[in-house]
């Protein structure tokens, strides 16, 4: 043999292993946890059979001692739990009853009411026209009605929101204080039942709150609610909250408070349907100030996840225009010629974004005069369908809208727009929408004011604890001569400055 066949035969001979070496490998392997060689191909890919669970006995089957030990686990675990669950709302209870108690001290001992007799007007119940009425006390003379419209002031009057609802408090004290008007008006979302946010659901506390503290002012005032005032989630609905307002009001606790749920008598859609006179010394209606509801949430959007607001509905605006009709008449006003009115309600109409963007388009026919839209994109969030109370306030003598909901818009426009109508049976305008198939007989031009209110909000907006120029109040004047308004913001940063601001 040649000495490279010797070398080639040891190669061979050291390339395959013993018997030994192969077993030894394969116990190797498996206590690694790797599958063992197959000894073939069809070993090697027959199926797996894996291992039945081991079936769970049922706690009937097992013997008692162990029987006895996990029921008094399972009471153990339970227990806890429960405690930890009564423990947790106990502390948010806790909390809720020292921040909620803390504030009603502060409207008690510290909020000071506004000077006695501090406005020129007195409120009486007038049975024939069916409404409040502002008239001038004897001997008075003024030139000027002043209302403040304030919106979304969001108490949550729970365990979360103490703080906030302090400074809440104290913003509206404080922007009352500084304008001292003859009336206030809020247009919606007094109260905010989140309970994630606020640390409650119970809206009638909050609007308790309010209602205590617009008391310890001294002011009359009113409110149109919003889509936060009744959650569908929150204890009491809006029929219930309308009832507390109202028994609230009519019982002397809140003396000064104006609500009604709607006019006696009068069935439309909506709670807190209503007007408030201002009459001159001689008994002449100057201007009605109305508050219309705008609901809530629609479609099928319970809990407002998608934004789907409501709208005023028809019956409510042709009950607008029938009594500004009837109330005309009463006033010995001309035929067509109607008192002046002002319109408080919450949600925006869509004409608030359409207008807002032909002004800034430099359309001739809108107006910015002052405010900004300060919500992302510019954008205004109304209700989902098209109304017709614009059109018509446009036909009504409407001086102009006031809302809320959007809490860093506080843009005011000035809108001159041509509207056509028909008339029906009763003898009320009604505005068209004049397309290819519908024509009206009649149309008429006018302007109205179309302006979002300074919110008061501390809680509702992520953040918006620590923005300012949006917070504040919006003073309206009203002309004792002939019904028509001025405004001007009273900014919550700046109300002594305010004070000698431009009217617009």
């Amino acid at each position: 043999m040649k000495p490279e066949d010797e070398t080639r035969v040891d190669e061979t001979t050291a390339s395959a292993p013993t018997a030994e070496e192969t077993a030894a490998a394969e116990n190797t392997a498996a206590a690694e946890g790797a599958p063992a060689p197959a000894e073939n191909e069809e070993d090697y890919f027959a199926p797996v059979e894996v291992p039945l669970k081991k079936p769970r006995v049922k706690r009937k089957d097992l013997p008692p001692a162990e029987r006895k030990r996990r029921n008094i686990r399972d009471i153990v675990i339970t227990c806890t739990v429960c405690g930890v669950i009564l423990v947790f709302f106990a502390v948010l209870a806790l909390c809720s009853f020292v921040g909620y108690t803390g504030n009603y001290d502060y409207i008690e001992n510290t909020v000071e009411a506004l000077p006695e007799g501090y406005s020129d007007f007195e409120v009486t119940y007038d049975s024939d026209l069916g409404y409040y009425v502002f008239s001038p006390k004897e001997g008075a003379s003024v030139k000027d009605f002043t209302v403040l419209q304030l919106t979304d002031v969001h108490i949550g009057a729970g365990a979360f929101s103490a703080q906030k609802d302090r400074w809440a408090l104290q913003a509206v004290a404080d922007t009352i204080t500084a304008v001292q008007p003859d009336l206030v008006i809020v247009t919606g979302d007094v109260a905010y039942p989140v309970p994630f946010q606020a640390g409650t659901f119970d809206n009638q506390r909050e609007a308790d709150m309010f209602g205590e503290l617009m008391t310890k002012l001294g002011v009359y005032w009113t409110v149109a609610f919003g889509n936060h005032d009744t959650e569908a989630y929150s204890l009491h609905d809006r029929d219930e909250i309308g009832d507390y307002y109202f028994e609230k009001a009519t019982s002397g606790e809140w003396d000064k408070c104006l609500f009604r749920k709607n006019p006696e008598g009068v069935d439309i859609s909506g709670v807190g349907n209503d007007m408030i006179l201002l009459e001159d010394s001689g008994g002449k209606i100057v201007h009605s100030f109305v508050t219309l509801d705008s609901h809530s949430y629609t479609d099928g959007d319970y809990f407002g996840i998608a934004w789907k607001y409501d709208n005023i509905k028809d019956d409510q605006v042709h009950w607008y225009a029938s009594e500004i009709k009837r109330l005309s008449e009463i006033n010995g006003n001309a035929e067509g010629k109607f008192i002046p009115s002002t319109v408080y309600f919450h949600i925006p109409l869509r004409e608030y974004g359409v207008y807002y963007d032909a002004a800034k388009a430099g359309a001739d026919n809108a107006e910015k005069l002052f405010g900004e839209a300060g919500e992302s994109g510019e954008k205004s969030y109304p209700g989902m369908y098209n109304d017709i109370l614009f059109e018509t306030m446009i036909l009504y003598n409407g001086q102009g809208t006031f809302c809320g909901h959007d809490h860093y818009n506080t843009y005011s426009l000035s809108v001159t727009e041509t509207v056509h109508y028909n008339i029906d049976d009763e003898g009320i305008m009604v505005p068209v929408e004049v397309t290819d198939r519908a024509t009206a007989e009649y149309s008429a031009s006018g302007t109205v004011r179309l302006t979002y209110g300074m919110s008061i909000d501390y809680l509702a907006y992520v953040g918006i604890a620590n923005k300012v120029e949006q917070r504040g109040g919006t003073e309206i004047k009203v002309s004792m001569t002939d019904g028509t308004i001025a405004l001007r913001q009273r900014k919550l940063v700046e109300l002594a400055e305010s004070a000698n601001a431009r009217f617009y």
